[in-house]
């Protein structure tokens, strides 16, 4: 429960704040789609080509909808000023930015798998060591969504600690490829790959403590 009480019930309250809330929905949506591109690329090796069109295109969708959200949230706040509306604007603006550098760290991966991996990656190494956290990943990001647009806690709690527990285990798995023998090109490539991935399941809680924090406290669900 939050300060203003449930955002479920704020969120249904008029035609602005249902708007604004599935803009935010569509935002990860897109980055769901942006990610299953790159992970084909990634782990599949997908010929790159046929993914960039189509990644370009979702994350420029996702910078309008975020200048939307943007734009709803000042429009209405100018022109039907309500001081109860502040802290779901203050949620809507948080969530955008959020989702917005998902969109970024999936374009970093993409720019991972084009510039910086081997010409000819060894598709096994890559697949072992990333799809164990890519598929959770992929999964959290339909997760957040759903609880985002439900205003679900449950399931917004549930995000949170499975974000935790991911980024532990990715720094573990990181520290360890540090160390590792790998050709330089691969070590380099992964480390920053599950670098990307640990920020995505950080924006991932950010988002889903939206949901549940107070406004003072959002993106400090840890502390």
């Amino acid at each position: 429960m939050t300060m203003f009480g449930s955002i479920r019930d704020l969120f249904r309250k008029d035609n602005w704040s249902q708007g604004t809330s599935a803009r935010v929905g569509e935002m990860l949506d897109l980055c769901v789609s942006m990610n299953t591109f790159v992970y084909r690329v990634l782990i599949e090796g997908m010929d790159d080509s046929q993914a960039q069109a189509k990644l370009y295109d979702r994350d420029r969708r996702v910078n309008v909808l975020e200048r939307e959200v943007r734009r709803s949230v000042v429009t209405h706040l100018a022109l039907e000023p309500d001081p109860k509306d502040i802290p779901s604007a203050l949620i809507f603006m948080n969530a955008v930015k959020d989702a917005e550098r998902i969109g970024d760290y999936i374009k970093n991966i993409y720019d991972v798998a084009t510039d910086l991996m081997p010409d000819s990656p060894d598709l096994g190494l890559y697949k072992k060591e990333l799809k164990v956290f890519a598929d959770p990943m992929r999964d959290l990001m339909l997760e957040t969504a759903e609880a985002f647009r439900e205003s679900d806690e449950t399931r917004a709690r549930a995000v949170i600690e499975t974000s935790r527990v991911q980024t532990l285990a990715l720094e573990q798995r990181i520290a360890a490829l540090s160390r590792s023998d790998l050709s330089v090109s691969d070590a380099v490539s992964l480390v920053l790959v599950l670098r990307f991935y640990k920020r995505i399941f950080s924006h991932l809680s950010n988002i889903a403590s939206t949901i549940i924090m107070p406004v003072d406290r959002m993106d400090f669900f840890d502390e």
